[in-house]
Order: C-alpha cells, then sequence, then structure tokens
C-alpha cells in the first residue's frame, strides 16, 4: 500500500511539474536579417519551398530562441520559425529601433527590472496577466520591453507570450483593413444595450462581434473578456485598421470600438449616439485607453 501511495505520489508531481513547465520560448539573444528577402522556415530544412513561412527584409529584428548546426530558432514579430545562420548576425545583446507590440505578460505580479537580472531594481510591478508590452531588444534570455504607460525594463522571456501572423502580400488589403471598411457603413444604427444585430441595434461588444463574425471570426461577447481573451496584444503606436480598442480603468475594459486609421475608430457609444466615429486622442478615450487587440492581421 506504502508503495502504492509512492508511486502515484510521483507519478502526480512530475504531472505537476510538467503542466507547470512554461509554454514561451526561452531566448538566447537577438539578431538581424543580413540579406534581402531572407526565408524563414517552419523547419530547419532548404529542400521544399512548402516549409517558407515568409521572406523578411535586411535589418529585420530577429528573437533568437535556439542555435542549431547551421541554423538558428527564432521568432520574427512573434512568428516562430527557422533561419539559415548565413543571414542572421547574432548577438547576445541587442537593442535599437525595434518595437513588437504583439507581447503581454504569461503571468501574475512579474517586476519589471531596471536591468537583466534579478538583482536589479524593480522599475514597476506588472500585477495582471495579458499585460500589453512592446519588445524593444533582448539580452539573453530576457526581453527588454515598455509597457503601454511607457515604462521600460527588462522581463524574463520565459514571462513574455507574444503572437504575430504571416505578413500579406504587397499591395493587397489585409482582413483587418477590410473589416474596418465594413465597420463604418454600419455609422449610424442605434445603440440598444446587449444588442448584437442591425435588426436589434448594438451595445459596444456586440458591434464587434457582428463585424468580426462576419468574417469567421468568433469573439468572447463581453468587453472585458474580448480584452483578456482575443488576439494579439497591440499598444498605441503600432494600431493598424481592424485592431479592437479596450478602454477603461485599472485593468478593467469596458468599452471596445473597430479602429479604422488615421487616429479614429467606430463604435456602438450610447443610446443617445448610436454607432459613431470618434477620435482617439478625443480627452475622454485617450485617458481611458488600455491596449488594442489584433484579432485579424
Amino acid at each position: 500500500m506504502v508503495r502504492r501511495f509512492l508511486k502515484i505520489t510521483l507519478v502526480c508531481l512530475t504531472l505537476l511539474a510538467v503542466l507547470s513547465t512554461s509554454a514561451f520560448a526561452v531566448t538566447i539573444g537577438g539578431g538581424t536579417v543580413t540579406g534581402s528577402k531572407v526565408r524563414l522556415r517552419s523547419s530547419p530544412d532548404t529542400s521544399s519551398a512548402e516549409n517558407i513561412i515568409r521572406e523578411m527584409d535586411e535589418n529585420t529584428f530577429l528573437l533568437i530562441e535556439e542555435e542549431l548546426p547551421g541554423w538558428y530558432k527564432v521568432a520574427c514579430d512573434g512568428v516562430e520559425g527557422y533561419v539559415s545562420a548565413s543571414f542572421v548576425q547574432f548577438a547576445e545583446t541587442l537593442s535599437g529601433p525595434y518595437a513588437y507590440a504583439g507581447a503581454a505578460t504569461a503571468g501574475t505580479c512579474i517586476n519589471l527590472r531596471a536591468d537583466a537580472n534579478t538583482a536589479s531594481a524593480v522599475v514597476k510591478n506588472l500585477p495582471v496577466s495579458g499585460t500589453s508590452l512592446t519588445i524593444t531588444g533582448v539580452s539573453g534570455n530576457w526581453l527588454q520591453v515598455r509597457d503601454v504607460l511607457g515604462a521600460s525594463g527588462y522581463i524574463r522571456s520565459d514571462l513574455v507570450k507574444y503572437d504575430g501572423a504571416q505578413a500579406p502580400a504587397p499591395g493587397a488589403q489585409t482582413i483587418g483593413a477590410q473589416i474596418a471598411e465594413t465597420a463604418k457603413t454600419y455609422v449610424g444604427y442605434r445603440y440598444v444595450y446587449g444588442g448584437a444585430s442591425p435588426a436589434t441595434g448594438f451595445d459596444c461588444s456586440g458591434f464587434v462581434n457582428y463585424i468580426y463574425g462576419l468574417y469567421g471570426y468568433k469573439l468572447n461577447r463581453v468587453a472585458n473578456d474580448i480584452y483578456y481573451g482575443d488576439g494579439a496584444f497591440v499598444d498605441w503606436n503600432s494600431l493598424q485598421p481592424g485592431d479592437v480598442l479596450c478602454f477603461g480603468w485599472s485593468g478593467y475594459c469596458g468599452h471596445v470600438g473597430i479602429y479604422i486609421g488615421s487616429g479614429q475608430f467606430v463604435h456602438a457609444c450610447s443610446s443617445t449616439t448610436g454607432v459613431i466615429i470618434t477620435d482617439l486622442s478625443s480627452g475622454y478615450y485617450s485617458a481611458r485607453f488600455l491596449t488594442a487587440k489584433r484579432i485579424a492581421a
């Protein structure tokens, strides 16, 4: 009986250890692409064109996750893949004119530190999982980041999650841009609390759900759940048409809209206005901007 108990306990502890392991890759440094149209591949193999994810321009910033014979495993704008080492300039520490905004904290109560080590001063504590971050550099297994309020520092790379999508073909209108154009056609529809269709009227999250549903996306129904559960985090300086804008306070999102470009967004505002277009720079909304979520590239 004792042996059986010990065996079960060992199995449970092993399973717990597996489940506790971070799902996010640890960096070993950074790199820049040294050629033009360098291919990011889904496997370290040049024998097939089917594993090509995208082509990268010279000086594209890479997060290096692993060194293999003749290859680097990397993340480029949140997309993981493999690049031939002959086209990468590696550096353990790298910062500069880089900014990848589709990142967020992958846990609660994470310390943003002044330097890339646990002995350095804490710049601030980020209490909420999913706090939006912009990656601006890398130092070994630490990422240099900036939050939406402008605080800069370092976070261990295993405590950051990031998402991305393959870049669209040149000249092609992105799905996000199409969504933005569609959203503008509903200006003037009435606001109804709980509404989620042209027939009933819209509330803010009902409007966002309806527009995205036209393109096959299913989002969380409530604004705060969209904020925490859908898409990739994007900050103020990296907005693209189609991004879902989240407004609120103290980590709570109470209103959402769809960014349409040129500093404007469309949203189901109130029973007085219905669906309208508003300047993001207006005092009320700029003060309450939390982040944006990129659902479609």
